[in-house]
């Protein structure tokens, strides 16, 4: 314990530091930089000092913009476990990938070299596809496992295709269909909705130049979750019918196109859920019940999750979206929480849990969730809104936050 609190406070020097250098070069004394950020001078010579911690993100944001520092990183580098943020202009975290994305979104492609073997490159760029869902799935930072390749994966794939000759075309419409569904899971997960709903456009766009009937349903799966972030759950739901209506001659005889269509199936769910139309919910999520115990345990797609483990937390989030808390965490208790290959999956499902009980009003059952939604995904609750909700809710209700809540809304760089 003694040893926390001493790294905790060498921490809190180091941030003091940098701080102090940053007005410095910005050429602000101590008293008005203080009031510029609605503070006491003592306040601030105590932050310098290491004395005072800043315990809240909208105090942090607030130092940032007055300091003109756009890096979190630069002030708290040390508690961001060399994650990168920026501050916008309305205050929200922003994760450092999203402006290469847009701009190789947004910048046409123009070849500058020529291609000797087209399959050969293509190969490699699934490779580093494949590379790049495994990373994601493993690893305790995903979005950034994500983010670092996204922008290249698509430019490259960009100029891949626009460097093929015509009869050459299907195969790159194909990678690139595949590389706009990644960029459009980072952008989705990193709250940035309007950039994912135009790279998932951009997938769907590809996947139907292929007439290949399983990727036009998975970049419609996708389609589907950009709907979902912008909190259009009926737009979300048709995209999703019909995605289903396409796959019923086909989820029968292909194990790919069943994966497909049960994936869906999931999300038709959770939008019916959102919508408070219980009985369709639970309706939609026994066919896709149906549909991965078909695939067997060992089955889950590497861009879906597709799988039983999967549909298991998909019935807690159905539980929680219609206001059975109870039941959702007697479900939860009941998942073995290894048994789920993919750290962001592991930790959406104990996000869900820390909803469920504080509607139970467990907020130290809730902290403890996502704490250990926390190990799982650090990123996760740092740009889930659910997550910075909870967090806020719990801060407002309470005089005096228990140090627990407050190291997690530090640490995890809860925005409020």
């Amino acid at each position: 314990m003694g040893t926390a609190h001493s790294e905790d406070g060498e921490i809190d020097r180091r941030t003091g530091q940098r701080v102090r250098t940053l007005r410095l070069r910005r050429g602000l004394g101590l008293r008005a930089c203080a009031e510029l950020c609605g503070r006491t001078e003592e306040w601030l010579r105590q932050v310098e000092r290491g004395q005072q911690r800043m315990d809240k993100l909208s105090t942090l944001v607030t130092l940032a913009k007055v300091l003109g520092v756009c890096d979190l990183g630069l002030i708290v580098e040390d508690r961001l476990h060399g994650l990168t943020c920026a501050v916008t202009s309305d205050g929200r975290t922003q994760h450092e990938a999203v402006m290469a994305i847009r701009r190789v979104l947004s910048t046409p492609t123009y070849p500058e070299r020529q291609v000797h073997d087209l399959s050969h490159e293509i190969d490699g760029l699934r490779r580093q596809l494949t590379s790049a869902w495994s990373t994601w799935h493993g690893s305790t930072h995903p979005y950034t496992a994500l983010g670092v390749v996204a922008s290249d994966l698509v430019r490259d794939a960009l100029f891949l295709h626009r460097a093929a000759r015509p009869s050459k075309r299907p195969r790159t419409w194909a990678v690139l269909a595949e590389v706009f569904q990644l960029a459009q899971r980072f952008l989705y997960c990193v709250c940035e909705p309007e950039i994912a709903a135009r790279a998932a456009d951009r997938a769907m766009v590809a996947a139907e130049e292929t007439a290949n009937p399983v990727l036009i349903a998975i970049s419609s799966w996708t389609s589907t979750m950009a709907a979902l972030g912008r909190g259009q759950t009926d737009e979300a739901c048709d995209i999703a019918v019909n995605a289903i209506r396409y796959l019923e001659p086909k989820h029968e005889t292909s194990a790919a196109a069943l994966s497909a269509w049960g994936s869906l199936q999931l999300f038709v769910s959770i939008a019916h859920a959102k919508n408070r139309r219980v009985a369709d919910a639970w309706r939609h999520w026994d066919l896709a019940c149906g549909a991965a115990t078909r695939l067997g345990p060992t089955h889950h797609h590497p861009l879906t999750m597709f799988g039983e483990s999967n549909v298991g937390i998909y019935a807690v989030a159905i539980d929680i979206e219609t206001g059975r808390s109870g039941a959702a965490i007697d479900r939860a208790n009941a998942i073995k929480i290894s048994a789920i290959p993919s750290s962001n999956r592991r930790a959406q499902h104990l996000l869900d849990l820390a909803r469920g009980h504080l509607r139970h009003r467990d907020d130290e059952a809730a902290v403890a969730a996502l704490r250990e939604c926390g190990t799982h995904s650090a990123e996760t609750i740092i740009f889930d809104p659910a997550a910075r909700q909870i967090i806020t809710e719990m801060l407002s209700e309470r005089k005096r936050p228990s140090a627990s809540l407050l190291d997690l809304a530090v640490r995890a760089r809860i925005i409020a």
